[in-house]
């Protein structure tokens, strides 16, 4: 071969090499400048990659540290992931891909406190619309298909906004399949996702849509703490949730304008309120609701509830609080921002009021009601346990009362029963019944020696509570029999100049029997007893026991020691 053939062929290998060089060393940068470039085009938000090699004999690129989104607050991030293209992604504005795969993903989604869920931003053009939309279209938006994706090992982070307060989640070890997902297109896509939330797990099955932001899932869950739920229950009330978790078998649905609706059953176990104070409102063992229908902001709807062991804990302060009322009175903020809160409140209030709530039946069994009242000295306590009954057709929406029935037993085993109803027409409409024999007196001796100055060394009553509600008008028919009322010394001596004793002693002449019926009115403006009827009947019957027993009723008198 000649010198220059040789010169020839040595500048043609050189040249060859310095192209092998150049691919070797620049076509990764120029290949994930490309692809970066076109994937921003195609998704309209910043994407970044660390490192991108592409096989072009089986059309699959290999990825690591994707960052989708803002550089400070991404949307997403992929430690590493492969994507299989189609070829007409390499001269088509848009992207096809096959098939994904990606480890370990991590979705960050806000809900701003105004405008619509982030990631239903990807694609979107300036205002707001999907570039796969008919008019974007036409002018030659790019286009995002994704046959297949899958994830393993994934990463779900929820931010609301929407509140007073931020509020956010998160859900773990997220494994994930989908199908079929055509940015633009009426079908949404089809697959699987599973994962641990807060300390148990869930599946959803079904189809959902990113732009528009809709699903359609069958969802499992598994002991899910309740407790994942505070940030959202801190700004309407003041409750903790200590303990609890929830599982469920139902389908829930939720679209673009906010609508979240569920349908199916829920078993709620070990749950236990307290207030700020720490204090236990109320525990449950056990809460089966089958057939419940809800819709944010619309209805609750519950074929059939069963409570096993409620334990509801209620208690009046020494400054006159109620227990289960102070949570959700407010009052938390001052100043400007407690009008804000405050209207905020009233307005979450009415809202509240708006929705529609049915309870077809409640079922308890083994309830327990403790009451205490620390306005008295000693303090006044109340325990009714083995409390069994139901409530039947408690339905806001309609006229028909709804029908109650409860029994248990006071401490000392004393039966107390409570019955009625309640109805929701232009006004509440309510009739309570409570009736209970042989119930020990001494425990409620802080009430009667504040009225009468007298502590209660003995007695027992036989109660007929009966009381009607009626718009803002409360009557009462209460027939009370006191047995063998024993009165103490006085709690301050001179302080009344009632002869008590002797007044109890004629009322219950031979027989040891007190027997009244009370009659009350009350309104919203004040109450009214009427004291001519119980008088009248006091001196009836202590004219009757002085004619039937004139020397035993004498002789009570005597003894009684006034």
């Amino acid at each position: 071969m000649s010198t220059s053939a040789r010169r020839q062929v040595l500048t043609t290998l050189t040249v060859i090499a310095a192209l092998v060089l150049a691919l070797y060393f620049a076509g990764p940068w120029a290949l994930r400048q490309w692809a970066q470039n076109h994937f921003t085009q195609t998704l309209g938000q910043p994407v970044r990659v660390s490192h991108l090699s592409f096989n072009p004999f089986t059309r699959t690129a290999d990825f690591t540290h994707l960052r989708i989104g803002e550089v400070h607050s991404p949307m997403i991030l992929v430690g590493h992931g492969e994507a299989t293209f189609e070829w007409s992604t390499l001269w088509q504005s848009g992207v096809h891909l096959s098939q994904v795969s990606l480890d370990s993903p991590r979705l960050r989604l806000v809900s701003p406190d105004d405008g619509a869920l982030n990631v239903t931003r990807l694609g979107a053009s300036d205002d707001g619309s999907a570039p796969n939309d008919s008019t974007s279209s036409q002018e030659g938006a790019s286009s995002l298909t994704i046959e297949r994706l899958s994830a393993n090992d994934g990463r779900i982070d929820w931010t609301d906004r929407r509140g007073a307060s931020e509020a956010s989640v998160s859900a773990f070890g997220i494994d994930l399949a989908l199908k079929d997902y055509a940015r633009g297109s009426d079908s949404p896509m089809q697959g699987e996702m599973s994962g641990e939330f807060g300390e148990g797990s869930f599946t959803l099955k079904g189809q959902f849509g990113i732009a528009p932001f809709t699903g359609d899932l069958d969802l499992q869950a598994d002991k899910v703490a309740l407790a994942t739920v505070q940030p959202w229950l801190d700004p309407v009330a003041a409750l903790r949730i200590r303990r609890g978790s929830v599982s469920g078998e139902g389908r829930v649905r939720f679209g673009e304008a906010g609508a979240l609706a569920y349908q199916g059953g829920v078993g709620l176990t070990g749950l236990a309120l307290q207030n700020e104070a720490g204090t236990t409102l109320l525990t449950l063992d056990r809460g089966d609701f089958e057939g419940l229908d809800w819709q944010l902001g619309d209805h609750l709807i519950i074929d059939a509830t069963t409570l096993s062991a409620p334990d509801l804990m209620a208690q009046v302060s020494a400054q006159g609080e109620f227990n289960l009322t102070a949570p959700f009175s407010g009052g938390k903020e001052s100043g400007n921002d407690a009008s804000q809160t405050s209207a905020g409140e009233a307005s979450a209030a009415s809202d509240a009021a708006e929705i529609a709530l049915a309870l077809q039946q409640v079922t308890v069994e083994q309830g327990v009601f403790e009451f205490e009242d620390h306005r008295m000295d000693p303090v006044v306590a109340l325990d009714v346990s083995s409390i069994a009954g139901e409530i039947e057709g408690f339905d806001t929406r309609s006229a028909n009362p709804a029908r109650f029935h409860f029994q248990g037993a006071e401490s000392d085993r004393t039966p107390v029963m409570l019955e009625g109803n309640v109805g929701f027409g232009e006004a509440l409409d309510a009739h309570l019944r409570l009736t209970s024999q042989r119930l020990t007196l001494q425990q409620f001796a802080p009430y009667f020696r504040q009225l009468a100055g007298y502590r209660i060394d003995h007695g027992i009553a036989d109660l007929d509570l009966d009381y009607r509600l009626k718009g803002e008008r409360l009557s009462a028919r209460n027939h009370i029999v006191l047995h063998r009322l024993d009165l103490g010394e006085e709690v301050a001596p001179g302080e009344t100049s009632l002869p008590l004793k002797n007044f109890v002693a004629l009322l219950q002449g031979e027989s040891g029997e007190i027997d009244l019926d009370i009659p009350i009115d009350t309104t919203i403006d004040g109450s009214r007893v009427d004291v001519s009827v119980v008088v009248w009947q006091a001196i009836t019957e202590s004219l009757e026991n002085l004619i039937t027993s004139p020397v035993d009723t004498l002789q009570a008198v005597i003894n009684s020691g006034e």
